[in-house]
This record gives structure tokens, C-alpha cells and sequence, in this order.
């Protein structure tokens, strides 16, 4: 395979006349023929509306001449797009250059701009990732639309801070201090999964990683510059990162395309504004991609270590390059993400009266004992990364929390914040509040929608539902009302399940079950003592 960016078949927008210097030409500023095919004026059409098709009507009248004054102007209103931080830089200097003041570059990292795709949040008006596999991650509100199907490129490489050149992942494996970043939030580090996953020897070898990685310690999956500067710094290790992050920070290091296949990083332009916006800026977008098709973007791409279409291999680079299979990165990103996918769960606690009945006539512990020792280990359990909150909840005229459910601890991540202490304690009080009735429903359809409400996309999100009996209050909807009402607050775009979870067999499964299947959920009953916990591992650990 080339050792180039693929040739985008929607380099939309595409330059209409020749790229004009602004200054005498170097002997290398070779001219370049416009690019108009039925292709990009269907996405030109699609993308940026009737505005844009006027713009192109205009370019085809000049077909592709200087102007009169030998100047080009960057036309349209302001525009925001945000960029993968490592071709940032690259990216505003050449829009600078070219006189494109009105277009506001900001760096992101994909899980910035995820959120708000996933959400239907404020977005950039387009958006650069190192990845066009990230918005696979998502489901977006609004789908965005493919600009340019590749900016840039970069292979994935892999770096030997010994002196020692590794052509393969094997070779990397078979190192005892093999760094690796988060495949969760660095593409570049796919490169190692998806050879570690070819072999059971060495897909073993990445459980350790996947652990730590799910630890939410930050140093656990150090960026590409901190991993190389470790390299450097020891002159040892063994890491694969990007060939423009290799050439940028650490060129004196040896680096080898793996002969296995290698992910290729592929810098795609995405329109993330939605349909109106982008009538409003038609003629900027216009403007961008003929900056982006010039030999002068090549250049610079080419200077900050990228490959492109029209400026040949960065210096230094690894050479040639074997594409690793699209249909396996895909699978390996798909899996991975799974694995790596924190839960964010919001425990809901029955604190009725009943809760403070023995949970068994042999027993000497109540209901609530045996959940609170129950969440308390889910506490403990699950890896920092992951996120949980806690609210209680009675009968609001009879109980003790002043409504029908109370807040202890909004839902966080357990290694910030110092979640997991406010946890336990608040865990360790909810003795003192037991009292009431149960307000089952209402507290249900609250809970759902918060945790609707504050949807994590890229995290498995879930509310952990225990009780021990029947909604019991007179002012609150039925059932079939909740499961209506529940029906209507879902949203295909944030999934949110409610685990059901009772207490003793005293707890209403009929009700419990309408509630999981109303929002893809599942409902369980811990009729003995023992199988509180047993139960929650359970739940927990369904994917």
C-alpha cells in the first residue's frame, strides 16, 4: 500500500481554482487542477445547502482563473472547528496563513466533542479527530456529515527506547516493560490491541493493562508524548504511538511500521453543525476546504509530521506500511470499548419501616443491613473509573427525608472527589432514616430521568433499584402510569437501564420486572439473606 492518505472520494468542497501563492512561487509550488466531480457537488449540496451551490455556480463562471487583484480572500462569517490536539497547531497556522481570521481553531480531545454528539449539545461547526472510528463509539443526535474523508494521516509505529529496532508487535509482547496508552481514548494505542488480540499468548498479556486502564488513575494510560518521554528519558521500553507524534517528539528513538498491519490514524473533516448552521456558513466551509486542498496545507501537514496526498512522506519517517484489516481495528475498537466501559450507576435504597424488619426469621440482620453491606461492596468493588451515586427514598408524609427520595451523593466518578468515603458514610446513615412508607414509582421515574438527564455516553449507565415491597403511597401515579411515563422519558440515545433489585421475598417482582422492561433492564429477587450480594454482582456485572 501507499505510504500516502487515501484520496478522499468526497473531498467536498473541493479547491475550484487553483491554489494561488501569496507570494512568488518556490521551484517545489507545483500548480494544482481543480477538483469537481458529481460526488462533491451532491455533498457540497447535502452539506452546506443552496448557498454552497451558488458559491460553486461563481467558481465554475471564474473556471479556476486568477483573480484580477491575484489575491485570494477567505470569505463568509465566523466558524469554529475543533481539532485532535497534536494537528492543532498545524491546522490554525495554516488557516492564519491563508487569511481565514473568521475560522476560531480549538483543540479537543474526542471524548470533549463525543459528549455533546452523543447528547445533542453545543458543538464545534466541524470537528478534526485523529479517527474517523470515534463517532462509531456514539450514537450522535445529529449524524455528522463527512467533509473530507482524510485530512492527513498517520500510521501507528512502534517505538524502542533501547536502541533496537522491533518490527512487530511480537517482538513488543515479548518485552517486560511494554508501555501502552488507553485504547478507550487513544487510537494510537489500538494498534497494540489489535495485534494482541490476533494470539491468546499475547491477548492474556493486555489484561493487566485493561485493569489498570479501568482504574480511572490517569497515569495508569499515559498520553503519546509522556509514554515517549519515558522511552527517552530511561532509554528502554518499548511503546507504539503515532508516526507524527514519534517524529515530533522523539525522532532520535528507532521506530518500525509492524509487518503484522498497523492502525492508521485518518484525520477526518466531519460538519458537525446541524442543517440550518450550516446554510449560515456556507461560503466559510467553502473557504476551508479550498485552504485545506492547497499545496501550501500539504506543506505544512507534511512539515508537523503528517502524511498527505499531495506532499509526499514526512522526514523522518518509518517508510512503507501494511494497512491492518479495517473490519478487525473496527471489531477490536468495538470490544475494547466494551471491556474499558465504566458503569455509572445510581444506587436507589428502599428506606421504608420494613427495611428495619429482620430480613429472615433466623436472622439477626434487617433488610437494610444486608443492602447497605450489599452497595457497600459494589463501592468497593468496582474500579475508579467507574461513577455511582446514592439516593433514599420513603413515603414523604411518613418518612424521614423530607420528600419522597433524598440525594445523599450525586453520581461521580469513585476516584475523584473522594466519592468512595462520602459513599460509605452516607451508606453507614441510612439506619437512621428508616421510617415510612414505600414511594416505589414516583421515586423510580425520578431517578430514571436524572440519570437519563445526566447520560454518560460512553459509559455503561444504570440505576441499581432495591426494596423490599409494594409502592404503598396513596398520592402516587400506578404502575401502568410509571411504565407509561418511563416509556416516554427514554431516549435511544442515552440508554439508561434500571436494575431491579428486591429485598426478601417480600419484594414486588411483578412491579420491579414492568419497571426493567420499560427500560431494557432486568429484575431480580434475593429471597434469602446470602443472595443479596450475590444478586448485585449479578446485576452489575450484565453488560
Amino acid at each position: 500500500m501507499s505510504d500516502k492518505a487515501g484520496t478522499s472520494t468526497s473531498k467536498a468542497l473541493a479547491i475550484i481554482e487553483p491554489e494561488e501563492p501569496t507570494g512568488p512561487a518556490g521551484p517545489t509550488d507545483e500548480p494544482r487542477e481543480p477538483r469537481l466531480t458529481r460526488e462533491t457537488i451532491g455533498v457540497i449540496a447535502g452539506a452546506a445547502g443552496v448557498l454552497a451551490v451558488c458559491l460553486i455556480a461563481t467558481a465554475l463562471v471564474a473556471n479556476g482563473k486568477p483573480s484580477s487583484s491575484g489575491e485570494r480572500t477567505c470569505l463568509g462569517p465566523q466558524m469554529k472547528i475543533a481539532v485532535a490536539p497534536e494537528a492543532a497547531t498545524v491546522v490554525g497556522n495554516i488557516l492564519d496563513d491563508a487569511g481565514c481570521s473568521q475560522i476560531e481553531v480549538e483543540s479537543a480531545k474526542a471524548d470533549e466533542i463525543l459528549q455533546p454528539m452523543a447528547l445533542g449539545g453545543a458543538l464545534p461547526d466541524v470537528w478534526i479527530p485523529d479517527s474517523s472510528l470515534w463517532v462509531d463509539r456514539i450514537k450522535p443526535a445529529v449524524e455528522p456529515v463527512t467533509l473530507r474523508t482524510s485530512m492527513a494521516s498517520s500510521p501507528v509505529v512502534v517505538v524502542s527506547g533501547d536502541g533496537l529496532t522491533r518490527t512487530s508487535y511480537a517482538e513488543a509482547f515479548a518485552e517486560d516493560d511494554l508501555l501502552m496508552g488507553d485504547p478507550q481514548r487513544m487510537m494510537s494505542a489500538l494498534g497494540t490491541v489489535v495485534a494482541g488480540g490476533a494470539k491468546p499468548q499475547t491477548a492474556a498479556e493486555l489484561e493487566p493493562y485493561a485493569e489498570r486502564i479501568a482504574s480511572g488513575d490517569e497515569a495508569a494510560a499515559p498520553t503519546d508524548s509522556a509514554r515517549l518521554a519515558e522511552l527517552r528519558t530511561v532509554m528502554s521500553g518499548v511503546t507504539a504511538t503515532s508516526e507524527q507524534q514519534w517524529s515530533t517528539y522523539a525522532p532520535m528513538l528507532k521506530a518500525a511500521a509492524p509487518k503484522e498491519g498497523t492502525v492508521v490514524l485518518d484525520y477526518p473533516v466531519m460538519i458537525t453543525a446541524d442543517s440550518s448552521r450550516r446554510n449560515e456558513i456556507a461560503s466559510t466551509i467553502t473557504s476551508f476546504a479550498r485552504v485545506l486542498d492547497s499545496g501550501a496545507a500539504d506543506k505544512a501537514l507534511t512539515k508537523a509530521g503528517f502524511r498527505t496526498t499531495g506532499a509526499g512522506k514526512p522526514s523522518p519517517n518509518v517508510g512503507a506500511y501494511t494497512r491492518a484489516d479495517s473490519a478487525a481495528v473496527a471489531k477490536t475498537a468495538s470490544d475494547w470499548g466494551d471491556k474499558l466501559r465504566p458503569t455509572r450507576a445510581l444506587a436507589v435504597v428502599d428506606v421504608s419501616g420494613s427495611m428495619a424488619w429482620l430480613a429472615g426469621p433466623a436472622s439477626a440482620t434487617t433488610r437494610l443491613q444486608l443492602t447497605q453491606a450489599a452497595v457497600s461492596e459494589a463501592v468497593d468493588m468496582l474500579p475508579g473509573g467507574a461513577e455511582m451515586g446514592l439516593w433514599a427514598f420513603s413515603e414523604k408524609t411518613e418518612g424521614k427525608l423530607g420528600g419522597d427520595h433524598a440525594v445523599l451523593v450525586p453520581t461521580h466518578q469513585l476516584a475523584s472527589r473522594n466519592q468512595r468515603a462520602q459513599l460509605t458514610e452516607e451508606i453507614a446513615g441510612l439506619s437512621a432514616r428508616t421510617g415510612g412508607g414505600t414511594s416505589l414509582h414516583e421515586t423510580a421515574l425520578a431517578a430514571y430521568q436524572d440519570a437519563v438527564a445526566s447520560y454518560d455516553p460512553l459509559a455503561s449507565n444504570t440505576v441499581l433499584l432495591f426494596t423490599d415491597g409494594t409502592n404503598d403511597d396513596p398520592g402516587s401515579m400506578d404502575l401502568a402510569e410509571l411504565v407509561s411515563q418511563l416509556k416516554a422519558a427514554s431516549d435511544p440515545h442515552r440508554p439508561v437501564r434500571v436494575l431491579g433489585i428486591g429485598i426478601t421475598a417480600d419484594a414486588d417482582l411483578g412491579a420491579l420486572q414492568a419497571i426493567a422492561d420499560a427500560t431494557g433492564g432486568e429484575a431480580y429477587v434475593a429471597e434469602r439473606p446470602e443472595d443479596v450480594e450475590t444478586v448485585l454482582r449479578e446485576a452489575i456485572g450484565q453488560r
